[in-house]
């Protein structure tokens, strides 16, 4: 489930992180879900891939927090990408009070599957003022994460603002474009590489080559009938 804002959503000219992020993962072995299946304004300019996510734009992350128990017991995502607390910089919020309200998403989360895998984001910068706001709940996530991770259920920080320019990468300062939406899809890859193994609630995941992209002979098995078993949501 890629959850989030308007950063998860995408607009209508631009594809999002979710389309890079699907070509780079193995066709079928992967279902995104979530209750939209539309960027802001309308479809995304190539909708050649698994359409289906939980972004919104505009939200803050005490209007998601309001919305994802339902969300969740629909769909029971194995794995979350996590990448929200943007609007709520630009809206004045306290960290604390942004922080605290990822933290009970992650356990509604839970409240659907129990097993479920959290990628966190630390966020992608802005060039607009907010950014010292930015910066703060960025230093806060990798201390909520480490609160919040366990064997069962892991809480996974994913640094997107590594590397990440708010000039060259997005289109307004806030959104990013063709090259950003690349940078954020290699970002949430590389952190699903390292956690695939533990994601999937029945545990049937075989172990992931050191390189490269997934592929279902490599990463997972088949099951009796020579099928693919349920994809990881």
């Amino acid at each position: 489930m890629p959850l989030g804002d308007s950063i998860t959503q995408g607009h209508d000219e631009t594809n999002s992180y979710r389309r890079p992020l699907w070509k780079r993962l193995a066709a079928g072995r992967f279902d995104f879900v979530g209750s939209q299946r539309e960027n802001h304004l309308g479809p995304p300019p190539n909708p050649d891939f698994d359409l289906d996510h939980e972004g919104h734009w505009g939200w803050r992350a005490d209007q998601v927090l309001a919305e994802v128990g339902g969300w969740a017991g629909t769909y029971r995502p194995d794995v979350v990408l996590l990448h929200l607390g943007s609007n709520d910089v630009f809206a004045d919020q306290s960290t604390s009070s942004t922080l605290g309200e990822l933290g009970a998403i992650v356990e509604r989360l839970r409240g659907a599957n129990s097993r479920v895998t959290v990628l966190l984001a630390q966020l992608i910068p802005t060039s607009r003022d907010a950014q010292p706001g930015i910066e703060r709940l960025n230093a806060g996530i990798p201390g909520l994460a480490a609160q919040l991770d366990s064997s069962a259920s892991r809480v996974v920080v994913v640094d997107q603002s590594a590397g990440f320019d708010p000039v060259a990468d997005t289109r307004d300062g806030i959104h990013p474009n063709a090259t950003g939406e690349e940078k954020m899809a290699a970002a949430w890859h590389a952190a699903l590489l390292r956690v695939l193994p533990t994601t999937a609630s029945n545990a049937r995941l075989a172990p992931l080559p050191e390189q490269g992209l997934l592929s279902p002979a490599a990463s997972r098995p088949a099951d009796r009938a020579g099928r693919d078993p349920r994809p990881i949501r």
